[in-house]
């Protein structure tokens, strides 16, 4: 009788959860269209012109470039084709595709909601979902041509699919879980640079080798399968394979310039060389080289690789079209800061107490040393974000079990 009760009992808060997500959901959505359908937002400006130019250039010309009416591989195709493609149904009103970008953030709630419930009781799930309903920079971001809401999406849909995978061995996760790394590689490649630590972790944490044998596998070949027109177009294009772009060294140009002291003038210093594409990415690539070696005994430079980055990194929110992101405006700062350190803190408490959530954290530290190499914007950090929100109720979900055993005794 008193497992019929407790059953009847987790059926009723079952189905009081899934409201609760379905109100969490729509009130994302409330805000996000709020803020799409009464915001003037300013002209297209830097990446977000670029695509809008190359998108529309697609459509009349069938030529993918960035900023150039002949073929490049400048940038990874995904968003621009994603663009172009909204503007072929829906025609070039910007709206349409903002609210593109509505849909897909609200989706990635939902999926981190589902990230999370493998892990933590209900109500902490709910609370995952209740912060990224409202964090500012979440709703803010669905107004720009940019590819992070897209990128977001996608990683957040290949831990979700790479999990089911692992718990179920069924083969169509795994592909699934493939098909999302390959489509996020080419909206930004920085996923695939994440990989090795992610497979590194997993490897020693499931006991089954088999297991792990058919995720390498099937990710990898349904991701591979995805990417490969990319490589094939590049190397027609260039006749040499290019992994990803011809901008790589880019970021890592910018990178090694501490408080981005000066680099102004080492860009222009190879623009003027008018060095073909290829050519000049392996220019900027060879520049960061030298400047890293030259300054890798500087105090500057030091305290910039180690603390500034960090600080940059992490301190502030993304925000960009600052004069019109007003919404929830003075939330935005002190919620950033402390879902920020308190994720921070959840990570750490994840590695000492060996929690199944600890691939959360080689993730989001496997993703800041990488951008402790490169570029470091508060922009970058904005895809790791959710999972930083789930740290920080992780670490919520801790004080209140410690707090909850501590008054029990």
């Amino acid at each position: 009788m008193n497992e019929q009760i407790t059953k009847q009992e987790h059926d009723k808060y079952a189905v009081f959860s899934i409201k609760w997500i379905y109100i969490v959901l729509a009130v994302a959505l409330g805000l996000r269209v709020y803020y799409i359908v009464t915001t003037a937002f300013p002209p297209l400006e830097g990446d977000a012109f670029g695509y809008d130019k190359m998108a529309r250039q697609f459509l009349e010309t069938g030529v993918l470039g960035y900023l150039k009416t002949t073929p490049n591989a400048f940038v990874m195709p995904g968003f621009p084709l994603l663009l172009s493609l909204v503007y072929f149904v829906f025609g070039t009103n910007l709206i349409w595709f903002q609210l593109l970008q509505v849909v897909f953030s609200v989706v990635t709630i939902l999926v981190v909601y589902k990230i999370s419930q493998k892990f933590m009781k209900e109500s902490y799930c709910l609370l995952c979902a209740a912060i990224m309903a409202i964090y500012p920079s979440f709703i803010y971001a669905n107004g720009l041509l940019l590819t992070e809401v897209s990128f977001t999406l996608l990683t957040a849909l290949f831990f979700w699919t790479l999990l089911l995978g692992i718990e179920s061995g069924r083969r169509f996760h795994f592909v699934l879980s493939g098909v999302c790394l390959g489509l996020s590689v080419m909206f930004r490649p920085t996923l695939a640079t994440l990989i090795i630590p992610i497979i590194v972790y997993f490897m020693m944490q499931i006991p089954s080798r088999k297991r792990i044998y058919q995720a390498i596998l099937y990710v990898g070949l349904s991701s591979f399968v995805i990417v490969l027109p990319w490589w094939i177009r590049n190397f027609l294009l260039y006749g040499e394979f290019v992994l990803f772009t011809t901008s790589g060294g880019n970021p890592l140009l910018y990178g090694v310039h501490p408080y981005l002291i000066g680099v102004r003038d080492t860009f222009d210093a190879v623009y003027k060389l008018n060095a073909d594409e290829l050519t000049r990415n392996q220019l900027w690539s060879d520049k960061a080289k030298e400047m890293f070696a030259a300054q890798i005994d500087n105090v500057l430079f030091i305290k910039w690789i180690v603390f500034g980055k960090m600080n940059v990194f992490w301190k502030l929110p993304w925000v960009e079209n600052g004069e019109i992101a007003h919404l929830l405006e003075k939330l935005r700062n002190p919620l950033h800061l402390v879902l920020v350190i308190g994720g921070w803190i959840g990570i750490w408490l994840s590695v000492i107490r060996r929690s199944p959530l600890q691939w959360i954290a080689v993730m989001v530290i496997s993703y800041t040393i990488l951008h402790q190499v490169m570029l470091s914007i508060p922009r970058y950090a904005f895809p790791v974000m959710p999972f930083v929100i789930v740290m920080f109720v992780y670490m919520v979900s801790s004080i209140d079990d410690l707090l909850r055993k501590r008054f029990a005794r």
